[in-house]
């Protein structure tokens, strides 16, 4: 059981320090609140070795925890930096956070560099009360402010693909009304017999042969519906010129474990394209684990870097039996490969190896 500290202030700010060993656990009155608040800003100062100020330069800060409902909770980097180099920083806890009244009993701040690489973990607690008039809305719900971010990205990404596409579509129907257009005035000038001829005016009677390469036999009636279908035909091949041969193409990919992970015959790691540009990868399959500290993180699996590339955090499903043992899972941004796990529980045995069938996923983008 991890062991419980007071909070302890420097000029009026709430001191977070970041070499505090992974078997403590700081109470922090400040960021207690009532159900249904939304924006709670708790002022922080970060310090380091010696107690010296921790310089948050290219750094970042979020708040992960598990509210009494048992449903797991990313603020996402909700930090407000006053001084970097002093550690001072304000830090707004997204309204999520207060859903459920009860405990925060497996909650921590993580501090990352500005490569997404986890650097620091800070275990706290705090309480979320009952709130005098408060209408719920719901059950208390996964929340992942990390995730919401890099969607709304992904989403602006392929609104600016279709758009592009659009132009280039409509840009092809153009030419091809033109096209039509003109056609249409040459058939309508030879039906009038308003085309001007070598020798003059001229009326095309019975049948007539033009010497050279091209030949009329004929050309009235449906007579005109060839030329017709074959503006049709050239604007539909523009269009299939352009069409995405990527969409609903799957890939299987490698999965395996590492640093003491073993990965079963079931593990399956497929890369879904949506379309040339954005793509859905899944990892499911039973992995044991190896034996680790309550709140501990590691590198456990790794897959082919080709699985996830522009990869985006998702958040894990686990089996029912797993309800009391909550693991999380993360990698570097980009095309790393390597994947970490995060245990949230000190309810299971951490000294025996932990076998788990897991389902995560990530977002994948191209350009």
């Amino acid at each position: 059981m991890a062991e419980t500290i007071d909070e302890a202030y420097r000029n009026g700010r709430v001191v977070l320090d970041v070499t505090m060993s992974s078997d403590k656990v700081i109470r922090i009155d400040e960021m207690n609140g009532h159900q249904g608040d939304n924006g709670r800003v708790v002022k922080f100062v970060m310090i380091g070795q010696q107690g010296r100020p921790f310089n948050m330069q290219n750094r970042s800060l979020d708040l992960v925890g598990v509210d009494s409902a048992g449903k797991t909770k990313i603020s996402g980097n909700t930090m407000n930096i006053i001084s970097p180099s002093l550690g001072k920083l304000d830090f707004t806890i997204p309204g999520a956070f207060y859903q459920r009244v009860g405990d925060y009993d497996r909650a921590y701040f993580r501090i990352k560099d500005n490569n997404d690489q986890v650097i620091s973990t800070i275990n706290v607690m705090f309480s979320v009360i009952q709130g005098v008039g408060y209408m719920t809305q719901g059950d208390s719900q996964i929340f992942d402010g990390n995730v919401e971010n890099n969607m709304a990205r992904i989403e602006q990404k392929v609104a600016n693909f279709t758009k592009e596409l659009y132009g280039m579509l409509d840009g092809t129907n153009s030419a091809a009304k033109i096209a039509r257009e003109s056609l249409n005035a040459v058939l309508s000038s030879i039906q009038a017999n308003q085309v001007a001829t070598k020798g003059g005016n001229n009326v095309f009677t019975g049948q007539n042969t033009f010497h050279g390469t091209t030949q009329i036999d004929k050309l009235s009636g449906n007579a005109l519906q060839p030329a017709y279908d074959y503006a049709n035909n050239a604007i539909n091949a523009a269009k299939a010129s352009l069409a995405d041969n990527e969409s609903g193409k799957q890939y299987e990919y490698k999965a395996w474990g590492v640093n003491g992970c073993r990965a079963h015959n079931d593990v399956r790691c497929t890369l879904i394209k949506f379309n040339k540009y954005v793509g859905y990868c899944k990892l499911e399959g039973t992995f044991d684990f190896p034996a680790m500290k309550p709140y501990e993180s590691r590198e456990v699996i790794n897959v082919d870097q080709a699985a996830m590339n522009g990869g985006i955090y998702a958040f894990p499903r686990l089996t029912p039996q797993n309800e009391n043992n909550v693991l999380m899972f993360e990698y570097n941004t980009g095309d790393s490969g390597h994947i970490w796990m995060h245990h949230q529980s000190n309810s299971y045995d951490a000294t025996k190896p932990d076998s788990e069938y897991i389902q995560i996923g990530w977002f994948c983008s191209w350009r």
